[in-house]
């Protein structure tokens, strides 16, 4: 599975759970990378979301190996209503906490297979431990697994 690409191919950022994988992630992206100083224009990007993937923050299939379970419907109660979203189409910058989840800056339009439609959520922090029981989003269960990760 490719990891990302380079380019610029939307105007929303959408970030699609894709059942028991990765987060995809489309659109205007800035993706912050261990390592570089500057983050990468990216128009795909396959985010890991299990936990296990050896070239986080990208998927590398290991949530095939791991077992990982998505879990529910998509909590929608912290979604913004489209009037307030603004026609600001900036690119949404992707970064993540040291040991914990990833920051979308931004307003991104999730939605997930088995869920119908989608909402917009603003600047939402999305799990990348796996634990998390309200997934897609952080609920601060990185701490009690002890989750390590490079922050972005």
């Amino acid at each position: 599975m490719p990891t990302h690409t380079d380019g610029d191919s939307g105007e929303v950022c959408t970030v699609r759970c894709e059942g028991d994988g990765p987060l995809l992630a489309q659109g205007p992206l800035r993706v912050r990378v261990p390592g570089e100083e500057d983050a990468r224009s990216e128009s795909r990007v396959w985010f890991c979301r299990c936990g296990h993937s050896g070239n986080k923050p990208f998927c590398d299939g290991s949530h095939r190996d791991a077992g990982f379970e998505a879990s529910g419907p998509i909590n929608t109660t912290r979604a913004v209503a489209s009037d307030h979203v603004g026609e600001d189409r900036a690119a949404v910058v992707v970064g993540a906490n040291a040991n914990g989840p990833y920051r979308f800056d931004g307003v991104i339009e999730l939605s997930g297979a088995g869920h119908e439609g989608t909402a917009r959520f603003a600047s939402p922090s999305l799990c990348r431990c796996g634990a998390s029981k309200n997934k897609p989003f952080c609920d601060g269960a990185h701490k009690e697994i002890e989750f390590e990760a490079e922050g972005l």
